[in-house]
């Protein structure tokens, strides 16, 4: 059985979207992640990644609260994204262990939110969901990657990672990727790296 940890020492901020641990901040996972983001994202507008993003917040709350609550709260535009992951839900009966858990990591210092960690036939599951119009691995692998070391600095293993993408149309896509991911986690401790040093010479 997985315990996840209290954290107590661990804060988020929703108004600045700051994460501190023992009231230092530490930067986030999407915010170490935003120049591979730039790169895979770099040819569309802000307006549209802005919608995308709101998007995904209000899904993601939706989600939320019928996984929580079987609750379901969901305007009628986004009902068809909200239909998916229910579909997949309601099909695949995840049991959650946390839902919007956060998280950070011991020694690097950095944090983030997984959306369920849960089991899937009793196996020990990290699920992020998406509701973008396909799932770029290049980013999703590092993100869940990112998440799951995280997770072991507090002696926390998952043994699956799994990416729910649901559409518009009310259909999902599940997109497993692999648990073991080095060249990943070299891509993520690299951008730290990089955020770092940005960080210290500006």
């Amino acid at each position: 059985m997985i315990n996840l940890p209290e954290l107590k020492e661990l804060q988020f901020c929703e108004k600045t979207h700051t994460y501190t641990v023992n009231g230092f901040v530490v930067p986030s996972v999407s915010e170490i992640m935003k120049p591979l983001s730039a790169a895979h994202y770099g040819g569309i507008d802000t307006d549209t990644l802005n919608k995308a993003a709101n998007r995904g917040t209000i899904v993601h709350a939706a989600v939320e609260n019928y996984l929580l609550f079987g609750i379901e709260d969901i305007s009628k535009e986004l009902r068809g994204y909200f239909d998916g992951f229910k579909k997949w839900i309601d099909e695949v009966k995840p049991v959650p262990i946390k839902t919007e858990c956060r998280i950070y990591h011991k020694t690097l210092n950095y944090a983030g939110t997984a959306d369920l960690p849960c089991y899937i036939d009793d196996v020990p599951t990290l699920v992020d969901f998406k509701t973008t119009a396909t799932v770029a691995k290049v980013l999703t692998r590092v993100q869940l990657e990112a998440y799951k070391k995280a997770f072991e600095s507090h002696d926390v293993k998952f043994e699956r990672k799994l990416i729910i993408q649901s559409r518009k149309d009310g259909t999902y896509h599940a997109e497993q990727h692999p648990i073991t991911d080095a060249e990943s986690w070299k891509v993520f401790t690299e951008l730290l790296d990089v955020y770092r040093f940005i960080k210290k010479n500006q």
